[in-house]
């Protein structure tokens, strides 16, 4: 929003007699409006008195030098945000817009996170190409000196830039003085020999350890259909895709895959990956999910019963097909319960973040 040139103004208190006060204006302006120099020492810097120098801003102003700009915050569905934390005992659900192709989801998530942040924090991350989009969307320059890890192993082939190496490296652009614990590993292996001597390497286990330690924790949630990039890419072998979808699997999270009821889908698969252990990213204060469309809604929905998540930010269409889902869900077993009584089991209620 412009400025109002016109209020409480004449043309006369708006005119700039000479160049030497346009300079003088433009002076005083930077300072105040661009280096957040207080009017006080504005003064004392200049040699005047501080009530010139609010004069000054107010004819920097009226001239027109100075244009002032509000910007609307991206437009959020509290009450669906709500509605969806307290069925999931999450802290906070997120609930973007979703008209503008996944740009408001990504400056949403950006927006949470620089809110989140702090100087020397620590941060981990996955891969993905909506990760991707979120980082690239943070304000650089909010705090400084971050400590970053890598909550999974790496593929060998990918889109350009949705590599969590790429994501680390990107991240670390952003904010001065950070730190990187890369893992130069793998995500799936062979055998369960093979990840247990991957993770016992001296460059390894470091890096393993920075990201169980760490105190935010930003992810995707996969999928298992064709155009997830684990698939896509090679990365999943066939067979081990088979078994996954035999076993029930609807999606993963830092290459572990679960059930829509939230368990492991295929312990034999997990024992292969080298990632975050599913316990150790439970212990996480901060466990921020990213995720989005209709073929996610199954994985979303599974992966927050794995009790791993306490934060998810979504877009409004998706947060309402998930909504629908779980009351058709509830509907379907509240009449079971009623022809058939059956013991009485509550999920467990994921932490709230600290």
């Amino acid at each position: 929003m412009k400025q109002d040139r016109g209020a409480g103004a004449g043309p006369a208190a708006a005119r700039i007699n000479s160049t030497e006060d346009l300079h003088l204006l433009i002076d005083v302006a930077t300072r105040f409006y661009l280096q957040g120099e207080s009017q006080v020492n504005i003064a004392r810097a200049l040699g005047i008195n501080a009530s010139t120098i609010s004069r000054y801003l107010k004819r920097a102003r009226d001239s027109g030098l100075i244009q002032l700009r509000v910007t609307a915050p991206q437009p959020l569905n509290m009450d669906l945000g709500r509605e969806l934390a307290n069925h999931f005992g999450l802290s906070r659900v997120v609930v973007a817009d979703a008209a503008d192709g996944g740009k408001a989801l990504a400056a949403a998530a950006a927006d949470y996170i620089d809110g989140v942040l702090f100087n020397g924090m620590r941060v981990a991350t996955s891969w993905g190409g909506t990760l991707l989009s979120v980082v690239s969307s943070l304000r650089p320059g909010t705090v400084s000196g971050l400590e970053l890890a890598q909550l999974n192993g790496g593929t060998g082939y990918a889109a350009p830039g949705i590599q969590a190496q790429e994501i680390l490296r990107f991240l670390a652009g952003l904010y001065p003085g950070t730190n990187t614990h890369y893992l130069h590993a793998p995500l799936i292996v062979g055998s369960p020999e093979i990840r247990e001597l991957f993770s016992r390497e001296r460059s390894i286990s470091p890096a393993l350890r920075a990201a169980a330690s760490c105190e935010l924790a930003l992810l995707g949630i996969g999928t298992l259909g064709e155009e997830a990039s684990l698939v896509r890419y090679g990365h999943l072998e066939p067979a081990d895709r088979a078994s996954l979808i035999v076993n029930g699997a609807v999606g993963d999270i830092c290459g572990r895959f679960f059930r829509a009821d939230g368990r492991v889908a295929l312990e034999s698969l997990d024992r292969r990956t080298i990632a975050i252990e599913w316990e150790e990213l439970r212990a996480i204060s901060t466990v921020v999910a990213v995720a989005a469309g209709r073929h996610k809604c199954d994985a979303i929905r599974g992966a927050l019963r794995t009790g791993c998540l306490n934060v998810l930010i979504t877009d409004e269409p998706t947060a309402a097909l998930i909504l629908s889902a779980e009351t058709h869900q509830f509907d379907s077993s509240s009449a079971e319960s009623d022809a058939s009584p059956q013991p009485s089991s509550r999920r467990r209620k994921n932490r709230q973040a600290t």
